[in-house]
């Protein structure tokens, strides 16, 4: 039987939504006497395939034996808590336009790097930075504003030109499966078996250690430089997986020998290879749409007409190139880079033709999105990046970019009237050379020198505060593997519900996140109360297919819930802004919008639904570690609790719909907890004044016998349950439609038939209320 699973979804009634499984309960009332004491944890875990959703959670870690907890007779999951400063819940934004935008610096206590060339960050790990010296080493630091060290992880100036000026080490990309193939790019300048200057562009492997073996390089590609100046050096992957290489014209000035025109060779471009595949007797494949794959030029191009593309940006929400392209004596640019395009180097500068061309002609070629004058003071623009961060929504969208000259922080804006707008944000505080992107889209800038000031970071001040935003791509949460976002980050913690929602047949696979140094405090109920900062994570699959990841954040501000839904193609999820609804293998399937999940996870219920004693009261099978093992033991083994658990609130548990072991008023029961008593509580907010919690008595949860008040659905005599009359109870028929009438309300299209079957046989076999 499919591993039963129960809708997240919304309103005020019996369901939940988001990222986490089962019903959460709030006070408590006189325990039933029907209600009996919890079975073992292995005759919970085992009793039937209801439960297998007990052991569908996955973990990130890995272990050979079980792991005894102070109490030797205890076995724990998990050995240790996981370090977490990846999945975390973001901070407050400002929610107003803010009134300035400034960099400051971010480590001030860091040594100075010294010529350095690029600042970036792995795929999928926020706690480092990785820079490059132009000399030709590469250090990393940690991502701490007290990081005051520096480790060298490679040097290879024995390889690389640095004869000063624009040789050097240039550009660093890591592969975008890094966390699996452990590729690292460079570009540099080095000399060739003549003595002659060449680009070349490598792979190396990095070590487990994090130490990048300088044994390991394979030059994918090189080329002969003809002067020691103009020679780009940036590289970025796509969105594609391709590799997109800078070029300059060659150096000297003026494109002597007129190479941006020249699409026989490499120089003057924007280059894109295929590092994954090789052909032709070379290290790379060639991609078969670059514009002249087949013939007319050489095939490696995507774009040409280009002086020296010093720096160039993705925007990760569009996927468009930009480019800073540094001009010769009159003017500088930024371009939107797009295949096959000419931007006009060296019969153009700027918009107009170039003043050392004596035969221009303008015609196809592509003008720059902005043409920026040395009249006023610029000389070398450094491109940046589309700003796609959280913190900051009005900056989002804005191209950033700088000039080294000036120093003065610039943005532009495309208007929907396909104009654009130019913004000042004033001066910098250090001589910008590169911009970087962490990986959640937030904007920095490195400089060549200075020690403490030298990285710079934006900010802004101004409006209101309100919650923040998670990551538009679900891989760049910090709650994933960035290479394979189907599975969790190290620092997630898997659990599983005994009594799940109903989720219109989809399996869910769930998860927690805790800031380090924190822990979760538990109600004299048994609720969870999480700290601020908190993840909780929920995957929903159909068919083992992902179609959605619903997070839940506890942010200063309080709960937020995000919605991902996943591309057909299992790559990734992207942010949904709204609520949608989407047929997926037959179900009509609902996502919910950001502003619905509070409406059931109450305060009333503690917020986090399904994260409470009675639902984590049996165990589950860790896979990763292949341990069966006790979840409120493991977690309380791995130190997440504030206090320990008393054996009252271990007394009892829920029951899945098919726990054949439990009684059919234990199975009835749970299913009304875990789907109803978010909302159906004293003080929950709906205007019918039930209370469907675990503990409380049938007697007293106003539904026995009681007359309906919010409509009898037409049945004569109507009760919300009637005892040995199923066919009377609104309660039940509530559950068997799907209309306005339906129970839940909304997030469900299909009928749970099994739980309508369970709680019809118990209210049949009811002969009073006191049952």
């Amino acid at each position: 039987m499919k591993t039963r699973v129960k809708n997240l979804l919304l309103i005020t009634s019996c369901l939940s939504f988001i990222a986490c499984g089962g019903g959460g309960g709030g006070g408590s009332n006189n325990v039933a006497s029907s209600i009996v004491a919890a079975q073992s944890s292995a005759s919970v875990a085992n009793s039937s395939s209801r439960l297998s959703s007990l052991s569908s959670a996955t973990s990130s870690f890995s272990f050979s034996s079980a792991f005894s907890t102070s109490n030797s007779s205890v076995i724990s999951g998990l050995a240790a808590r996981p370090s977490n400063t990846t999945c975390l819940a973001p901070a407050p934004i400002n929610s107003s336009t803010p009134t300035s935008i400034s960099w400051q610096a971010v480590f001030p206590s860091l040594p100075n790097i010294g010529n350095a060339t690029n600042l970036l960050q792995a795929p999928g790990d926020n706690n480092v930075w990785y820079a490059t010296r132009q000399s030709g080493r590469v250090v990393r630091f940690q991502n701490n504003t007290s990081a005051n060290a520096l480790t060298e992880i490679l040097n290879i100036e024995d390889r690389v030109d640095f004869s000063g000026g624009e040789t050097g080490f240039l550009g660093m990309a890591f592969h975008p499966q890094f966390a699996t193939n452990r590729y690292v790019y460079f570009n540099y300048i080095g000399r060739n078996a003549s003595n002659n200057m060449e680009t070349r562009v490598t792979r190396f492997e990095v070590a487990s250690n994090g130490i990048i073996n300088r044994d390991s390089e394979i030059i994918l590609l090189r080329f002969n430089q003809p002067y020691s100046n103009h020679n780009g050096g940036q590289i970025a992957f796509g969105s594609d997986g391709y590799l997109y290489i800078s070029t300059g014209d060659g150096g000297s000035g003026g494109d002597p020998q007129q190479n941006g025109q020249n699409t026989n060779n490499l120089l003057g471009k924007i280059l894109r290879i295929d590092v994954d595949n090789t052909s032709g007797g070379r290290n790379y494949a060639i991609p078969t749409d670059n514009p002249f794959a087949v013939a007319g030029g050489a095939p490696e191009i995507w774009a040409y007409g280009l002086r020296n593309p010093w720096r160039f940006g993705f925007d990760r929400e569009t996927n468009e190139l930009w480019v800073g392209d540094v001009g010769q004596g009159a003017w500088e640019e930024v371009n939107l880079v797009t295949r096959g395009g000419n931007y006009g180097w060296g019969d153009m500068e700027g918009d107009s033709c170039y003043s050392g061309r004596s035969n221009c002609s303008t015609a196809n070629k592509i003008k720059p999105i902005l043409s920026i004058s040395h009249n006023t003071g610029v000389c070398s623009v450094i491109g940046g990046y589309v700003y796609r961060g959280a913190q900051y929504p009005a900056a989002y969208g804005k191209y950033f970019f700088t000039d080294y000259c000036v120093n003065t922080m610039q943005s532009i804006t495309r208007n929907s009237n396909d104009t654009i707008s130019v913004s000042n944000h004033g001066n910098v505080p250090v001589d910008i050379v590169s911009f970087a992107q962490d990986n959640q889209g937030e904007l920095y800038a490195i400089g060549q020198s200075g020690a403490g000031s030298q990285i710079v970071k934006m900010q802004a001040t101004g409006g209101e505060l309100q919650s923040g935003v998670m990551a538009a791509r679900l891989s760049a949460t910090g709650c994933v593997n960035s290479a394979d976002p189907t599975l969790p980050s190290a620092a997630m913690i898997p659990y599983a519900v005994a009594s799940p929602f109903w989720s219109d047949t989809a399996d869910k696979d769930r998860y927690l996140s805790l800031p380090n140094n924190t822990s979760i405090d538990i109600t004299t109920e048994g609720d969870f109360l999480f700290p601020v900062g908190s993840v909780l994570m929920k995957h929903f699959k159909l068919n083992e297919h992902f179609i959605e990841t619903r997070l839940f954040a506890r942010s200063e501000l309080g709960w937020q819930g995000f919605s991902y839904e996943w591309r057909d193609d299992q790559t990734d999820a992207l942010l949904l802004i709204d609520g949608k609804e989407k047929l997926i293998e037959g179900v009509q399937w609902q996502y919910p919008s950001r502003g619905q999940c509070l409406t059931c996870h109450t305060e009333v219920a503690n917020f986090s639904l399904g994260l409470e004693t009675l639902q984590l009261n049996n165990s589950m099978l860790y896979t990763a570690s292949g341990i069966n093992a006790h979840q409120l033991d493991t977690l309380a083994h791995i130190n997440i609790f504030s206090s320990a658990i008393t054996s009252t609130q271990k007394a009892q548990t829920l029951f899945a719909l098919d726990d054949t072991s439990a009684t059919l008023s234990q199975r009835a029961r749970s299913y009304l907890h875990s789907n109803c008593s978010n909302c159906h509580s004293p003080s929950g907010p709906t205007p019918v004044n039930l209370d469907l919690r675990y503990r409380t008595a049938l007697a007293a949860t106003q539904t026995c016998n009681v007359q309906p008040v919010a409509g009898d659905l037409g049945i004569s005599n109507a009760r919300i349950i009637a005892p040995g009359e199923p066919e009377r109870s609104v309660l039940l028929a509530r559950m068997k439609v799907r209309d306005l009438n339906q129970m839940p309300p909304l997030g469900s299209h299909l009928v749970d038939q099994e739980a309508v079957d369970v709680l019809s046989a118990w209210i049949g076999e009811l002969a009073s209320c006191t049952q």
